[in-house]
């Protein structure tokens, strides 16, 4: 068998349970590694398709992914342009045209990037004997689909918290976290000239900042206490600020958060082009009528299920994002 040049979408994590094994190790009840030689129009399924495009995401992963690397549609290659950030701020006092002269002729620098969307799948091996109740095809494309959305998410907030090294603080009992965030986000529009419109905050952060302003006895701190995080976001000058509790199995036993005691504020717009400012994109190659594919592959005695899709997440900007790392 060839081997698979389909990446898989499992974020590498130190222990990390729920183990993805090789194609060609593929069993019953195990999720593979998608393998290429499988993927062809014979084994394609249009009607599992529609489902993995409509289909629900009860964790609410989608809007994370989108809130911090928006999707951009794109060609399997493309390409995007960075400017020289400095270029943007530059004033003059010689724009004044003498007579019979033309105006200052003024350039902007710039660099394109080359990239390319991976093709990323998982496989769900199903034994004709565990058909019927639970263990339908639906079912198990939903799954998958859940499994590819985490290692999407995983990487997103992973690219994020990576644009900047960050700046501790310590949210005692006499600490003012608000006012951290407002000089972290102030310091960020400094260093870029945009204001960060987003931020998202751990559930251990957010729970250290509501337990700073508990003991303050003020009333500035008991109104800070009971803000919202969309509150504190448009207090801070921001479009939205959002907490942000997925999990995901760190090990056999114990499951673990994405983002705990971590601020991070930045710019992202929806509906973006592949040359914006936004710190983060997440290129998609849609595939057909979506952005994922499903393939089926029946066997004697076992289904093979596939789910596959092209996608490649970026640190498109590196200036001008801000990051609390909460103690």
């Amino acid at each position: 068998m060839k081997k698979s040049t389909i990446h898989t979408a499992m974020l590498t994590l130190p222990n990390a349970g729920a183990p993805i094994v090789p194609a060609k190790d593929l069993r019953p009840g195990v999720i593979a590694l998608a393998n290429e030689d499988r993927l062809t129009p014979a084994t394609y399924s249009e009607p599992l398709t529609a489902y993995a495009i409509g289909w629900s995401d009860t964790e609410n992963l989608q809007a994370t992914l989108d809130y911090v690397a928006p999707r951009v549609p794109v060609s399997r290659r493309f390409e995007f342009k960075s400017a020289v950030n400095s270029d943007s701020f530059l004033t003059d006092n010689d724009d004044e045209r003498a007579i019979g002269s033309s105006f200052k002729r003024v350039e902007y620098r710039g660099k394109t990037a080359l990239e390319k969307t991976v093709n990323r799948g998982l496989t769900y091996r199903l034994d004709h004997d565990e058909e019927g109740g639970i263990l339908t095809q639906e079912y198990i494309v939903g799954l998958l689909r859940m499994r590819m959305l985490r290692n999407e998410v995983a990487r997103a907030l992973t690219a994020l918290q990576g644009i900047n090294a960050g700046k501790e603080v310590t949210w005692g009992a006499d600490a003012q976290p608000d006012q951290d965030m407002s000089d972290a986000v102030a310091a960020a529009q400094l260093e870029s000239g945009m204001f960060p419109n987003r931020g998202i905050i751990g559930l251990v952060g957010w729970n250290a900042r509501r337990k700073a302003y508990a003991p303050q006895q003020n009333a500035g701190a008991t109104a800070a206490y009971g803000l919202t995080p969309a509150q504190v976001g448009q207090a801070l000058g921001l479009a939205d600020l959002r907490t942000e509790r997925s999990l995901f199995q760190f090990t056999a036993k114990d499951k673990k958060r994405f983002l705990e005691s971590v601020a991070m504020f930045f710019y992202a717009q929806d509906a973006i082009s592949k040359d914006d400012p936004s710190h983060l994109k997440r290129f998609v190659t849609p595939v057909g009528d979506g952005d994922f594919r499903v393939y089926v592959e029946v066997k004697a005695k076992y289904t093979d299920i596939t789910v596959e899709s092209y996608t490649k997440t970026v640190a498109t900007s590196t200036t001008g994002a801000a990051k609390l790392i909460i103690k």
